[in-house]
């Protein structure tokens, strides 16, 4: 029995995805592989690569031809992200608004509860400064290597190799003392796509209401996608926003609102001398 759950968990390192953002070095990215080979992962998006030689991610990674061919690359974050079901993101260091911040173990019941129903995705940065701040805060978790804080930085695959050594130990040796979530298959997590369709109806629709001040809508649009985010909605509650936005859209496109937005959004000042109701007052004239 015993047996079977482990190989349960092994069977759930193909749904997991690593992602690499704008690797700059094709050794390093050779490495990076080697290391997913070494842990039985076999899913690896690429986004934006700066270098890309398979003849030296060949000789970071023998007999790693087949791998390569799986890979895929996109030109945009978004894209790579679309069918994902979580959104992990490795950076050592702590921001004002990160998101809940665990090491590798214990994310690791996390990642395969999600991976039982779809595909969770790990992002690592590039090798110079890492993630920027704006693709952590839009992670449900960020994953952390407890390294000597006065020599913190990992390299690459090092990080890669950790992660993956720390997946692999779970799928073979589940532990059950660890938290983790509840993933129902009738109405599992909302993929990155279906949650970003929803935020971004309730975020038009607040913007065509005026929510939105001068020079505060971008820190504005993260912290709602963040607070959202951060309920972890299902494919249904995803839907649901989705259904408010354009239902409150629709609605606000036919009231005061409507011009108001329009001129915001081509750099216009607004009517402050026309109303609705100056205009049926002339009409009754």
């Amino acid at each position: 029995m015993q047996n079977q759950v482990a190989n349960s968990y092994v069977d759930r390192l193909k749904n997991i995805i690593f992602i690499l953002v704008e690797p700059q070095h094709a050794l390093n990215v050779g490495m990076a592989i080697r290391a997913m080979m070494n842990t039985g992962l076999t899913r690896l998006r690429v986004v934006r690569p700066r270098e890309w030689d398979p003849f030296i991610i060949s000789a970071a990674a023998h007999r790693s031809e087949a791998f390569q061919e799986r890979i895929e690359f996109f030109d945009d974050l978004d894209e790579a992200l679309h069918d994902v079901n979580l959104v992990i993101s490795t950076s050592n260091r702590r921001r004002e608004l990160s998101p809940e911040i665990l090491p590798p173990d214990e994310l690791a019941p996390i990642i395969f509860e999600h991976a039982r129903v779809g595909t969770p995705a790990i992002l690592f940065g590039r090798e110079d400064w890492g993630l920027p701040n704006e693709v952590v805060y839009r992670s449900h978790y960020q994953l952390y290597i407890p390294t000597d804080p006065s020599y913190a930085s990992l390299n690459l695959a090092q990080a890669v190799l950790l992660t993956g050594y720390e997946l692999r130990r779970f799928a073979l040796h589940p532990r059950a003392d660890l938290p983790t979530v509840q993933v129902d298959p009738k109405d599992p997590p909302a993929s990155e796509g279906e949650f970003r369709a929803g935020v971004t109806m309730i975020l038009e629709a607040l913007g065509r209401a005026g929510f939105f001040k001068p020079g505060q809508e971008p820190a504005k649009r993260m912290k709602i996608d963040r607070l959202l985010r951060r309920t972890k909605p299902t494919r249904s509650e995803a839907a649901l926003l989705r259904a408010m936005g354009h239902v409150l859209y629709r609605e606000l496109a036919c009231s005061r609102f409507a011009e108001k937005w329009e001129r915001q959004k081509q750099g216009k000042r607004p009517n402050r001398g026309h109303t609705h109701a100056d205009t049926d007052e002339n009409h009754g004239r």
